[in-house]
Protein backbone atom coordinates (compact mmCIF):
# COMPACT_ATOMS: atom_id res chain seq x y z
CA UNK A 1 0.00 0.00 0.00
CA UNK A 2 1.04 3.41 -1.04
CA UNK A 3 0.53 7.10 0.71
CA UNK A 4 -2.10 8.62 -0.82
CA UNK A 5 -1.52 11.59 -3.06
CA UNK A 6 -3.00 14.85 -1.65
CA UNK A 7 -4.00 17.17 -4.08
CA UNK A 8 -5.28 20.15 -1.99
CA UNK A 9 -5.26 20.78 1.79
CA UNK A 10 -8.74 21.72 2.56
CA UNK A 11 -7.88 23.20 6.17
CA UNK A 12 -4.50 23.25 7.62
CA UNK A 13 -5.42 22.56 11.23
CA UNK A 14 -7.72 21.47 13.35
CA UNK A 15 -8.46 18.65 16.24
CA UNK A 16 -10.15 15.10 16.38
CA UNK A 17 -12.63 14.01 18.68
CA UNK A 18 -11.53 12.56 21.93
CA UNK A 19 -12.71 9.03 20.45
CA UNK A 20 -11.25 9.52 17.48
CA UNK A 21 -8.08 10.08 19.36
CA UNK A 22 -8.37 7.31 21.42
CA UNK A 23 -8.79 5.05 18.52
CA UNK A 24 -5.65 6.37 16.69
CA UNK A 25 -3.70 5.62 19.64
CA UNK A 26 -5.02 2.06 20.53
CA UNK A 27 -4.29 1.20 16.75
CA UNK A 28 -0.71 2.95 16.48
CA UNK A 29 0.30 0.46 19.76
CA UNK A 30 -1.47 -2.54 18.53
CA UNK A 31 0.31 -2.32 15.19
CA UNK A 32 3.31 -0.43 14.91
CA UNK A 33 3.83 -0.75 19.06
CA UNK A 34 4.56 1.99 21.85
CA UNK A 35 6.42 5.31 21.25
CA UNK A 36 4.12 6.74 18.28
CA UNK A 37 1.21 9.73 18.64
CA UNK A 38 -0.42 10.79 15.86
CA UNK A 39 -0.71 14.38 15.86
CA UNK A 40 -1.69 17.61 13.55
CA UNK A 41 -4.63 16.68 11.70
CA UNK A 42 -5.36 18.45 8.64
CA UNK A 43 -8.20 17.80 6.32
CA UNK A 44 -7.07 17.43 2.83
CA UNK A 45 -8.53 15.93 -0.70
CA UNK A 46 -6.88 12.97 -2.13
CA UNK A 47 -6.49 12.45 -6.18
CA UNK A 48 -9.54 10.59 -6.02
CA UNK A 49 -11.27 13.42 -5.11
CA UNK A 50 -12.27 11.68 -1.53
CA UNK A 51 -11.07 14.08 1.68
CA UNK A 52 -9.21 12.58 4.57
CA UNK A 53 -7.61 13.49 7.85
CA UNK A 54 -4.61 13.42 7.86
CA UNK A 55 -2.10 13.10 10.54
CA UNK A 56 1.56 12.93 11.50
CA UNK A 57 3.22 10.62 13.64
CA UNK A 58 5.64 11.73 16.35
CA UNK A 59 8.48 9.36 18.08
CA UNK A 60 7.55 10.05 21.18
CA UNK A 61 8.67 8.54 24.76
CA UNK A 62 8.42 9.41 28.91
CA UNK A 63 11.42 10.71 29.31
CA UNK A 64 12.98 10.14 33.49
CA UNK A 65 11.29 13.26 34.50
CA UNK A 66 7.61 11.74 33.36
CA UNK A 67 7.53 14.34 30.68
CA UNK A 68 6.60 13.28 27.35
CA UNK A 69 9.30 13.65 24.56
CA UNK A 70 9.41 13.64 20.93
CA UNK A 71 12.25 13.51 18.70
CA UNK A 72 9.80 14.03 15.46
CA UNK A 73 7.86 13.18 13.04
CA UNK A 74 8.55 9.67 11.36
CA UNK A 75 5.56 8.91 9.37
CA UNK A 76 1.90 9.91 8.17
CA UNK A 77 -1.59 8.71 8.82
CA UNK A 78 -4.54 9.19 6.91
CA UNK A 79 -8.16 8.34 8.10
CA UNK A 80 -11.49 8.50 5.93
CA UNK A 81 -14.00 11.16 6.61
CA UNK A 82 -16.73 9.18 6.32
CA UNK A 83 -16.03 5.69 8.22
CA UNK A 84 -12.81 6.99 9.98
CA UNK A 85 -10.95 3.81 8.26
CA UNK A 86 -7.42 4.08 8.45
CA UNK A 87 -6.79 4.63 4.49
CA UNK A 88 -2.82 4.63 4.94
CA UNK A 89 -0.35 4.04 7.87
CA UNK A 90 3.21 4.44 7.23
CA UNK A 91 4.62 1.28 7.58
CA UNK A 92 6.64 -0.14 10.84
CA UNK A 93 9.80 -0.96 9.05
CA UNK A 94 9.87 2.75 7.54
CA UNK A 95 9.27 4.75 10.41
CA UNK A 96 12.29 3.25 12.42
CA UNK A 97 14.47 3.90 9.52
CA UNK A 98 13.16 7.36 9.87
CA UNK A 99 13.78 7.10 13.55
CA UNK A 100 17.13 6.23 13.22
CA UNK A 101 18.09 9.09 10.81
CA UNK A 102 17.00 11.46 13.23
CA UNK A 103 19.08 10.26 16.00
CA UNK A 104 21.92 10.09 13.19
CA UNK A 105 21.35 13.48 12.32
CA UNK A 106 21.77 15.10 16.22
CA UNK A 107 18.46 15.76 15.80
CA UNK A 108 17.33 16.43 20.46
CA UNK A 109 14.32 15.25 21.35
CA UNK A 110 11.51 18.04 22.29
CA UNK A 111 9.36 18.11 25.27
CA UNK A 112 5.81 17.82 23.96
CA UNK A 113 2.81 19.53 25.86
CA UNK A 114 0.41 17.68 27.54
CA UNK A 115 -2.85 17.03 26.13
CA UNK A 116 -3.95 17.56 22.30
CA UNK A 117 -1.25 18.81 20.14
Amino acid sequence: MTEPKVVKIVNESGEISDDLDYALSNFLLAQRGPGFTACRPQLVELEDQSQAIKMMIDHTYIGKDNNVYGLGIVGYIYISTTDYSIIFCTPLKEMEENIQVLKDSGVEAQKRPKGKY
